[in-house]
């Protein structure tokens, strides 16, 4: 377990990196939870409790795309005896995911026969219209995978959140927090005080003074707005 503060603006963490401890969570019953797209290329670390934005036209998370912001809450991956969930974060050096899809359906051109088939499956069917016997003749000339954009290595799971949702996390760029603050999502996704100039409309609110399962300090918020 680590045992001083790895995360650079998560100020509130005492240990390791920034956690979030799920109460009232809709999306796990809406199933709005999405983990398609790929970190954007500058974004080196995603620690659980941070907000990043779902930026579909530019098929990558980042902090600049339209839309509301998205709760990061990856599942917790750790490898050597002693690490607890602190010991975690999304770190793109630790990744190397580069295929988005193993088709890209945009590079599609007809296809140019390379392997005769005939004797390797059992003969076309005459009684059924879309029998054959080349089960490859009707495709297209493969042109190789969709790769994820250019530098790109890691793809979060995000959660949409709505008003009512509760979870409790020290993921905050704060030093000190007190019942009933407001918080907003900071230019760098991470919840503060001060709202940042791409905030929007979300608001949370320090409900309960609390702690985390390794007796950490944190706060339990709600969404208010």
């Amino acid at each position: 377990m680590a045992k001083t503060r790895l995360s650079e603006k998560a100020l509130y963490v005492e240990r390791g990196y920034g956690q979030v401890e799920p109460n009232h969570l809709s999306a796990q019953r809406t199933g709005q939870i999405y983990a398609q797209l790929p970190a954007a290329e500058d974004i080196n670390i995603l620690e659980n409790g941070m907000f990043v934005k779902y930026d579909y036209p530019e098929e990558v998370v980042d902090f600049e795309g339209a839309g509301e912001w998205m709760l990061v809450f990856n599942e917790v991956k750790v490898y050597r005896e002693g690490q607890s969930d602190c010991d975690f974060a999304m770190i793109k050096d630790n990744y190397v995911a580069r295929v988005y899809s193993p088709i890209d359906g945009t590079q599609f051109q007809q296809m140019t026969q390379v392997r005769d088939y005939s004797g390797v499956v059992t003969p076309a069917d005459p009684y059924e219209v879309d029998s054959t016997d080349n089960p490859f003749a009707a495709l297209y000339d493969y042109k190789g995978p969709k790769l994820m954009p250019e530098s790109t290595k890691m793809v979060p799971r995000v959660f949409k959140t709505n008003v009512g949702d509760i979870f409790t996390t020290n993921t905050i760029a704060e030093t000190e927090l007190a019942l009933g603050d407001p918080l907003y999502v900071g230019d760098d996704g991470y919840l503060t005080k001060t709202a940042g100039t791409n905030a929007g409309d979300m608001v949370w609110q320090v409900v309960k003074l609390y702690d985390l399962g390794d007796r950490q300090k944190a706060v339990k918020i709600m969404r208010i707005a």
